[in-house]
């Protein structure tokens, strides 16, 4: 959950990034993560000084709390890296579940994969729709991914389960495909969407980022290295990154794609050591991402 000012709408960001603070209430601290920054709550708004701040979201700390509220009788276990930091405090946490015993498991995706939980017959997923509009083109791809491993976890002995998607948009062709369980017909349906858009894996991608406290060296780096690139390869940018400030450095890059992997090679293999010799280089820190599988 992120914090905003009720008055005005302001919301708490980190300092080093664009990105917002999250509010971890039970270390009762905010905590960017991504660069790991953190602070107290604050006494007011750093924009309006109101001292109506207040929490937005959902997170697995909230689903914790709701559900010791509504079932006081059975045992919660949150499974994340903030209630078990250590491999230690996670062996023991498993060692109780495996008693199967009554009990309601909070997690995030630690808790999907690679855990057999044999007494688990049902499996509710929150916000299901989170997935369908990030910026990045493979974000649905993990939504489907994610969501049948965690089904996977409920009926996995002589029990049947069952699996709750909660959605705000039940028609929403993935969400359908996803209720009938149906990895291949809903893999199918994404690889159509990404041959319409001319996106992996139909062609081949690579992503080149530059970083640096000023954006005048990463423009100036990221323009020159595209008007020397191979004809083969169609660029666009320099643009922004998802993430377009981490832990205090601009971030901006190039997205570079070829008809195929091979002449995706053959073009890197010439184009790069021009880049390395180019003047503007020494102003930034700069890395290629071949195959990017997270754009941020």
């Amino acid at each position: 959950p992120a914090v905003l000012c009720h008055d005005c709408g302001h919301v708490l960001h980190c300092p080093r990034c664009s990105a917002a603070l999250t509010w971890h209430r039970h270390q009762d601290r905010l905590r960017c993560h991504h660069c790991g920054y953190d602070s107290l709550w604050p006494k007011d708004c750093p924009e309006c000084h109101s001292t109506a701040l207040i929490t937005a979201g959902q997170g697995t700390e909230q689903l914790e709390e709701v559900l010791r509220q509504r079932f006081p009788a059975t045992p919660v276990w949150r499974i994340d890296r903030d209630a078990l930091p250590g491999r230690e405090a996670f062996s023991a946490v498993l060692e109780q579940i495996h008693q199967n015993q009554p009990a309601i498991l909070v997690g995030t995706q630690m808790l999907a994969k690679g855990h057999h939980f044999p007494a688990v017959t049902l499996v509710g997923i929150v916000n299901t729709d989170q997935g369908l509009f990030s910026a990045d083109f493979r974000a649905p791809e993990r939504l489907l991914q994610m969501v049948l491993q965690v089904a996977g976890r409920a009926g996995r002995e002589d029990r049947p389960g069952r699996v709750l998607l909660q959605t705000h948009l039940p028609h929403h062709p993935l969400i359908q495909k996803l209720s009938e369980g149906d990895y291949q017909q809903a893999a199918q349906l994404l690889l159509e969407e990404r041959l319409q858009a001319s996106l992996p894996p139909c062609t081949a991608l690579t992503l080149m980022r530059a970083e640096a406290h000023q954006r005048a060296a990463i423009q100036a780096f990221l323009e020159a290295a595209k008007a020397c690139a191979p004809d083969s390869l169609a660029i666009s940018g320099p643009q922004p990154a998802l993430l377009e400030r981490r832990a205090g450095f601009e971030r901006a890059e190039l997205w570079i794609e070829a008809p195929t992997r091979q002449i995706m090679q053959k073009a890197l293999k010439t184009w790069l050591p021009c880049c390395q010799q180019l003047p503007e280089a020494r102003r930034v820190r700069w890395f290629v991402d071949v195959d990017p599988q997270f754009m941020l």
